[in-house]
């Protein structure tokens, strides 16, 4: 029937009765079962899941009851009632999926202990350390091979190997290069005439031949010192002769010998001969350093007297 068509009146005066609408039984609908988490293997059992306190768990929603209207014992005075489609309440709304609380796993924490990064930086120090080492070492030997013929702090050292009476350094032929001592003329007939007493003198020229069994010769034909006195004046001593030793080399010290000297030495001053001196050989030992082309003696009381020497070839 069309809503919308008057319904004609009974003829006795009276409206038939309202029929009434017809609705399909309505069932009662269930609240959504939802799977029950189920723990993953290898992991502590959770306790169940707590909701919370505002969340109610669904109820089952009960369908509203169509009321039938009242029918009076009077004949509406108004528009008759028209039949109007039922507008069914709305729909049921399916509450939000449940979520699962996530049990919050503990992230395992790193290894206590050095970890990989200090073991590196561990190895790193290890090989710059093994590398500096050998840096040391390979500089240390350079420098050990490239150092000069300089006089040695150890005598003994600076020779080589003794066999026989003398070390073998020294034998060969050695002219003097360099000389230098403090001479005390105190005594002497020429210093009385000259008035002298201790002159420092320096000069060269003496030749010293030594063989391996230590018999050595000296040789002063070229000998010829000089200096000046306290006053100023120039004293020359120049030597003529030779004398025949017996050395030996012990401990960094020669010693000399038997010897027979023929030496002589003529005094002058300021260029005017003022007398001879005939020298008796020194039998003191003299300290002495031997190194390749080089031999230097000098005196035990005192370092400045000195004699330099150079290999003869």
């Amino acid at each position: 029937m069309d809503p919308r068509q008057w319904q004609q009146p009974d003829p006795n005066g009276g409206y038939p009765p309202q029929q009434q609408p017809q609705y399909p039984p309505q069932q009662p609908q269930q609240p959504p079962q939802y799977p029950q988490y189920q723990q993953p293997p290898g992991y502590p059992q959770q306790p169940p899941p707590q909701y919370p306190p505002q969340y109610q768990q669904p109820q089952q929603y009960e369908q509203p009851q169509y009321q039938q209207p009242q029918q009076g014992s009077q004949p509406y005075s108004a528009v008759p009632y028209a039949s109007q489609p039922y507008s069914a309440p709305p729909a049921y709304q399916q509450p939000p999926a449940y979520q699962q609380p996530q049990p919050d796993y503990l992230t395992p924490a790193p290894p206590v202990g050095d970890g990989g990064g200090r073991s590196k930086r561990f190895l790193w120090m290890l090989v710059a350390s093994s590398v500096l080492l050998v840096v040391v070492v390979v500089a240390i030997v350079v420098v050990a091979l490239n150092r000069g013929p300089d006089t040695p702090a150890n005598p003994a050292a600076a020779s080589s190997a003794q066999a026989g009476p003398v070390d073998k350094c020294l034998v060969g032929k050695w002219k003097q290069t360099s000389y230098q001592k403090l001479v005390d003329l105190t005594g002497t007939d020429t210093a009385k005439r000259g008035n002298l007493t201790k002159v420092k003198m320096n000069g060269g020229g003496k030749i010293w031949e030594i063989k391996e069994d230590g018999s050595a010769i000296e040789d002063d034909t070229n000998t010829v010192y000089s200096g000046k006195t306290d006053d100023g004046r120039t004293v020359t001593a120049t030597w003529a002769g030779r004398t025949e030793w017996k050395v030996s080399t012990k401990d960094g010290q020669i010693s000399y010998a038997g010897g027979e000297a023929t030496t002589t030495v003529t005094i002058s001053v300021d260029g005017t001969q003022a007398g001879k001196i005939e020298l008796e050989p020194n039998l003191d030992p003299v300290k002495y350093t031997c190194n390749g082309d080089i031999w230097r003696t000098s005196s035990k009381d005192n370092d400045d007297d000195f004699s330099r020497y150079d290999r003869q070839k």
